[in-house]
């Protein structure tokens, strides 16, 4: 896959700050006690089975509805470096993502996100969303998601244009080598000297970078062997994303909350993600599910706003 050189380790500060507009609070960890509520847009997906048919969820919640509550397994630490290093050896083998005429990296995803703040976390309804990100120069994106209304950063349109989005070219200059693609991360995170600690900050940046970009074997290699570094990552077995695929997790753990990448056992396909507690906090017992994300397309386009065939 050929794709137009971008200037590598400069672009990453702004490109955490395009993620973090893209996802909102995907670094905010459990906010101190307000009396408004706050709904944490957390890359998340989790041992929640969400049943699929006719191409419509089914949605065991209301907005209202009780806390969904997981079991809490134990993590493997061994496996996780294992896993990882093995996933990047299949990953490294594998074709380039289509290259095609288009402009723009299309994603459309699914899920469902929790309200924290004011008594036990609850799942508000899975909502789909699809975004456009320029493939090969910094422009204009493009995000449609049902209309949310986050008290912190003000009320988000179905239909968001996404101003000076960096292009996906460059994550693909990112280091191959996962030791100076983990040190980039780091420093970046001591940079911003805010936010989760750097472990934490590393594993949001990476699953970012899983989560709505398309890159080639060996920037997806290099990810999954800096991932493996990365302090107190684990493997967790017998795991469901929302669109109900299961699958085995990759996760992190800070603050009473776990952090997952969810993949395909047999092929290491990306799936999605969740996120839950671990330990009884305020906002619920363990293994309340503060979201749940599924991915389920990406694709090359060739206008802002094309839909490729499903």
């Amino acid at each position: 896959m050929s794709e137009p050189s971008a200037p590598p380790v400069p672009a990453l500060p702004a490109l955490r700050r395009q993620a973090l507009r893209h996802h909102l609070l995907t670094e905010v960890r459990r906010p101190s006690r307000r009396r408004w509520r706050v709904r944490v847009l957390v890359p998340v997906a989790g041992a929640l089975v969400v049943a699929v048919a006719a191409g419509v969820i089914a949605q065991p919640w209301a907005p209202r509805s009780a806390p969904m509550v997981v079991p809490v397994e134990q993590g493997d630490r061994v496996g996780a470096t294992l896993l990882l290093n093995r996933m990047a050896v299949v990953t490294a083998d594998r074709p380039g993502p289509p290259s095609g005429e288009g402009a723009y990296v299309y994603i459309r995803s699914r899920g469902a996100f929790a309200e924290l703040g004011d008594g036990p976390a609850r799942l508000r309804p899975v909502h789909e969303r699809e975004i456009w990100i320029p493939r090969d120069e910094r422009g204009d994106g493009l995000l449609r998601q049902p209309f949310l209304h986050v008290p912190i950063v003000g009320a988000i349109p179905e239909h968001e244009t996404l101003t000076d989005v960096t292009p996906n070219a460059a994550l693909i200059d990112l280091p191959d080598d996962p030791d100076a693609l983990l040190a980039t991360l780091y420093r970046e995170r001591e940079e911003r000297g805010r936010g989760n600690s750097r472990d934490g900050a590393a594993f949001t940046a990476i699953g970012d970078i899983l989560r709505e970009s398309l890159v080639p074997p060996r920037t997806s290699a290099a990810l999954y062997r800096a991932a493996a570094k990365i302090p107190g990552v684990e493997v967790v077995r017998g795991v469901t994303d929302a669109a109900g695929r299961q699958g085995i997790a990759v996760s992190h753990t800070e603050r009473s909350r776990r952090d997952e990448w969810i993949f395909d056992e047999r092929t290491f396909d990306y799936l999605g993600e969740r996120s839950y507690l671990v330990a009884d906090t305020v906002d619920g017992p363990a293994g309340t599910v503060l979201g749940t994300t599924a991915v389920l397309q990406r694709a090359v386009v060739a206008q802002l706003g094309q839909r490729p065939q499903r």
